[in-house]
C-alpha cells in the first residue's frame, strides 16, 4: 500500500511528480507589455497581468529541439585569444544558447517561446532559479541516459561481432 507520506516531505513529492509526469507549478511572473495600448488593456484586466509558468516532461519534439540547442554551445575560444578572452567568448557566446534552452524548455510546443517569457528569463528570474532551471530542463531532457543507451548497443555490438565465429573459408 502507499501511503501519502511524501505530501509532508518536499523532496519526495518532487521526485512523486517527476515520476508520474505531473507538470508542477515554477513561478508567477509580470507581463510587460510594449505598447500603449496593451499597457491600457492589462491595466482593465483584459489582458493578463502575470503569467504562470509550469514545468512539465518534454515532448519529443522539443527534446529534439534542445538537444540541436545544446550542440551549437561553444566550448572552445579562438585560436591566439588570451585564456581570459577565450574564456569571455565562450560566455558571450552561449549566453543567448542558455536563454534559448531555458525558454524552449519551459515553453514545450511547437512554436516559438513567446517574448513575455524571454523578458521573464532575462529579467525577473535569479541566479538561483535559472540554475535549477536549467538542471530540471536538462533532467527532463535525459539525454544522459539516452546516449548511455546508444554507447550500450554499439558495445554490444562490437562484443556480438567479435564472438561471432568467422566460417572457414575454402583454400
Amino acid at each position: 500500500m502507499i501511503s501519502n507520506s511524501y505530501s509532508s516531505n518536499p523532496i519526495g513529492k518532487e521526485i512523486a511528480d517527476a515520476i508520474s509526469d505531473k507538470s508542477t507549478f515554477f513561478k508567477k511572473v509580470k507581463v510587460t507589455y510594449t505598447y500603449r495600448w496593451q499597457r491600457i488593456l492589462a491595466f482593465l484586466f483584459i489582458l493578463p497581468r502575470t503569467k504562470k509558468i509550469f514545468l512539465s516532461e518534454l515532448h519529443p519534439a522539443t527534446v529534439y529541439r534542445l538537444i540541436s540547442v545544446l550542440i551549437d554551445l561553444r566550448v572552445k575560444g579562438d585560436e591566439g585569444d588570451t585564456d581570459e578572452l577565450s574564456f569571455y567568448k565562450i560566455i558571450q557566446s552561449n549566453l543567448p544558447l542558455l536563454t534559448d534552452y531555458i525558454a524552449i524548455g519551459l515553453n514545450n510546443r511547437i512554436e516559438e517561446p513567446p517574448k513575455w517569457l524571454y523578458d521573464a528569463i532575462n529579467y525577473q528570474l535569479s541566479a538561483k532559479e535559472l540554475d535549477f532551471l536549467v538542471k530540471d530542463i536538462y533532467r527532463r531532457l535525459d539525454a544522459e541516459t539516452f546516449f548511455g543507451i546508444l554507447v550500450s548497443l554499439r558495445r554490444v555490438q562490437e562484443i556480438g561481432a567479435t564472438l561471432d565465429p568467422e566460417a572457414p573459408t575454402p583454400s
